[in-house]
Formats: C-alpha cells, sequence, structure tokens
C-alpha cells in the first residue's frame, strides 16, 4: 500500500516538473526563422531546380549522341543509267531496271557543332543560378516577415509587463487608501478614480492580448510550429557594418543576366561555324551504289560531312546590336537598384543612430520620473497632492518606459532591416 501511494506522488511530481519545463519552453528568434525557411517550398524548388539543371544540360548536349535509324524505299524510277549497246553487248550487260527497293541502317555521329553545346551548357548553367538567386530572394522575404511579427511580438507583451506592473502600483495605493478611509482621512473618489484607472489599463491590456493572439497565430503558420505556450527570447542586437555595401542576390542577377546576353551572342556567331558529321551507311537493295548492277545486293558508305555556312554578316550585326542595346538596358537597372539600395541603407543607418540617442535620453527621463514617483508615494498618502496628480505622474512614466522598450525593439528592427538591406540575412 506504502509503496503504491509513494509511486503515485512520485508520478504526480513527475508529471507537474514535466508540465513546468512545457510551459518554461523558449524559442529564438533564429529559430523561428529556420522553422519557416523549412516549411516554405522554396528549398524544395531549389532540388527540383537542380534537378531540371541537369535535364536541360542534356537537352542542350543531346545532338552529341549517336544518330541511328533504318530506311527504306520502294519505287520506279523514269530513267535509268545506259551505256552505248555496242559496249553493253560487248561484255555481256543487262539494262538497268526501272524498279527500285533497299533498305538500309543510317548512323550518324556529331563532331563538332560550332561550339552550339559549349555554350548553351554554360547559359543553362547561369539560367538556373538567376533561378535559385531567385528563391534565394524569396527566402530573405520570408525571413524578414518572420523578424516582423517576432519583434511586434516583443513590443507587446514588454507593453503588458509595464501594463501589469503599473496596475499594481495603483492596486497598492488603492489598498492603502482604503485603510485611510476607514479612519476618515481621504475620500472615497480618490479610491474611486484609482479603480477606474486600473480598469483602463486592464482594458488596453485586453486589446493587446487579443492583437498578440493573432501575431502568435500567424508566426504558428509561418513556422509550422505551436508557438501559445513558448516564450519568445529577446535577441541580442547583430552586429552591422556602418557602410553603404551590400551584397543582395539582385546584384549576382544582374551580372548573370549580362553574361546571359554574351553567350546568347556567342551562340549565334558559332552558327556561321563548321559543322562535322561523321556518317555511316549499311544497307541491301536495288540499285546498289554500283548503277550498272542488275541484282540486288549489300552496300556501305562510311565519310564526314562538312557544312560550312555563309555568314549573313547584317544579321549578325543586328543580334549584336540587339544584345548591347539590352546590356546597356540591364546596365541602366543595375545602376538604379544600386543607387536606391545605398540610399535605402544609409537612411537606415542614420535611423538606427537617431534611435540610439533616444534610448540615452530614455535612460535619463525614466531615472528623473523614478525619483519624482519616490516623492509622489508618500505625498499621495499624506494628502500633500491628489490622486488625480498621482495618476498623471505615474502615466507620464508609463509613457516613458514603453517608450525606452519599444526603441529598444525598434532599434532591433532597424538593425535586422539593415541586415536584409545588405543581403546579409
Amino acid at each position: 500500500m506504502m509503496t503504491t501511494l509513494r509511486n503515485i506522488l512520485l508520478s504526480l511530481l513527475l508529471a507537474t516538473f514535466l508540465s513546468g519545463v512545457v510551459a518554461q519552453e523558449t524559442i529564438t528568434i533564429d529559430e523561428c526563422q529556420r522553422l519557416a525557411v523549412a516549411q516554405s517550398s522554396a528549398n524544395v524548388q531549389k532540388e527540383l531546380n537542380e534537378q531540371l539543371l541537369k535535364v536541360k544540360l542534356n537537352d542542350v548536349s543531346s545532338h552529341y549522341y549517336p544518330s541511328l535509324q533504318i530506311d527504306g524505299a520502294i519505287g520506279y524510277l523514269s530513267q535509268m543509267t545506259e551505256l552505248p549497246s555496242i559496249i553493253a553487248e560487248d561484255y555481256g550487260l543487262q539494262p538497268a531496271r526501272h524498279d527500285l527497293y533497299n533498305v538500309s541502317l543510317n548512323l550518324q555521329q556529331v563532331v563538332f557543332d560550332g561550339l552550339q553545346a559549349t555554350y548553351g551548357r554554360k547559359r543553362e548553367h547561369l539560367l538556373n543560378k538567376n533561378e535559385i538567386n531567385k528563391l534565394d530572394i524569396s527566402i530573405s522575404k520570408i525571413k524578414e516577415n518572420v523578424i516582423n511579427i517576432y519583434l511586434n511580438l516583443l513590443i507587446i507583451d514588454k507593453q503588458i509587463n509595464i501594463l501589469s506592473n503599473v496596475e499594481n502600483t495603483f492596486q497598492e495605493q488603492s489598498d492603502q487608501l482604503k485603510a485611510l478611509l476607514k479612519a476618515g482621512v481621504v475620500y472615497a473618489n480618490s479610491i474611486a478614480q484609482l479603480d477606474l484607472e486600473g480598469l483602463k489599463i486592464q482594458q488596453q491590456k485586453d486589446e493587446l492580448q487579443a492583437t498578440r493572439e493573432s501575431l502568435l497565430a500567424s508566426l504558428s503558420i509561418l513556422t509550422g510550429k505551436d508557438l501559445t505556450s513558448v516564450t519568445l527570447l529577446t535577441p541580442d542586437l547583430p552586429n552591422v557594418e556602418d557602410n553603404t555595401q551590400s551584397s543582395r542576390y539582385e546584384f549576382a542577377i544582374f551580372e548573370n543576366e549580362k553574361a546571359n546576353l554574351e553567350y546568347q551572342r556567342k551562340m549565334h556567331i558559332s552558327k556561321s561555324l563548321p559543322k562535322i558529321t561523321f556518317l555511316a551507311v549499311g544497307g541491301y537493295g536495288r540499285p546498289t551504289y554500283n548503277l550498272l548492277a542488275t541484282k540486288a545486293d549489300w552496300f556501305y558508305a562510311v565519310g564526314f560531312k562538312f557544312v560550312v555556312p555563309l555568314i549573313d554578316w547584317a544579321k549578325t550585326k543586328g543580334v549584336s546590336d540587339i544584345i548591347d542595346l539590352q546590356t546597356s538596358i540591364l546596365e541602366s537597372q543595375q545602376a538604379d537598384f544600386t543607387k536606391a539600395n545605398q540610399i535605402a541603407i544609409q537612411e537606415k543607418l542614420n535611423e538606427v543612430k537617431r534611435i540610439e540617442r533616444l534610448l540615452v535620453l530614455d535612460e535619463q527621463i525614466i531615472q528623473k520620473y523614478q525619483e519624482i514617483k519616490e516623492t509622489a508615494n508618500t505625498q499621495l498618502l499624506n494628502g500633500t497632492i491628489t490622486v488625480i496628480d498621482f495618476i498623471k505622474q505615474q502615466n507620464d512614466e508609463l509613457q516613458a518606459i514603453i517608450g525606452k522598450e519599444v526603441h529598444n525593439i525598434q532599434l532591433l528592427k532597424a538593425k535586422y532591416e539593415l541586415l536584409a538591406l545588405k543581403g546579409k540575412l
């Protein structure tokens, strides 16, 4: 009996401990980003793009694989090769027959294609890199979305905690005034005013809690994890260099696009290069390559086929001019993007410095309010100041504390946005 009771108590203690562990589960902003990226289809698309690249590379070079086919023909020829009758009679040659039939096996092997496959493969690699870069941009946007929601949740949590502390202060003062009310030292309306402020604070907390639940639901969907009972940890300030240098994926896309145009130019020029193909034909039929033979027989031929295109200079120049114009357009777009990116980075750097200055002032302001608060608590109990004066002082301090916490999160947000602008997320 005692053993059973002991086991039950141990089980209850273990359950209590485990529930406490679950309730104290925490998560970081980096973990949320990793979960959100894992939940998205971007990584799957990357793998599919790698498979697609292999297929395209194989397709670009497919003409280098041997071509083997069976050919056949049945027909009637209106004219045949004829020798003078005297020669034909002397050698006993029979007149050639006008009907024909043959079946043959034809083999073709490209030996040199004018570098079409070489340039085509390099171009496909560039196009694939651009697709990967575009997926990386979408991943960065997912991270930015997670960071924005996460930091907004931190601001709300800070606000709720601060409001709870002020609510407790009002409650403590109300309890002390109720004791003085019984002694006839204060009026009941003073207590009512404090209770009213407490209700207003509770109303603000309820509104913030509703917003928090909505944001938390969004973050849970993004990460694929139930974050209802998870504590969000405040991240350290990321280290960001104080310059306008950027390594965003868009810059790589611009460079790849320009290189792609150059390969298009080379592929067009390569069309004017010689093409060499190995040929082999073997078959049975009539007539054979011996046009004077009258019987069906085996035949074969092997050799190389050369094709040397005559260059269409007008078309080549036109294509080159088009590519030059497209390259100029890309360079203009790249310059505009670079300029806009540098302006955005500089503005964000200025914002970071502005918030850092505000935080220094926030510390000084809160310190002054705390000094005033110590005096105000005593003055309220002594009747030197009214409840309205006390509430105003508390509200002013509350706004100062909330302002500091908001500025802290704004600094975090500005630095993360700076990382995004620099392509460092």
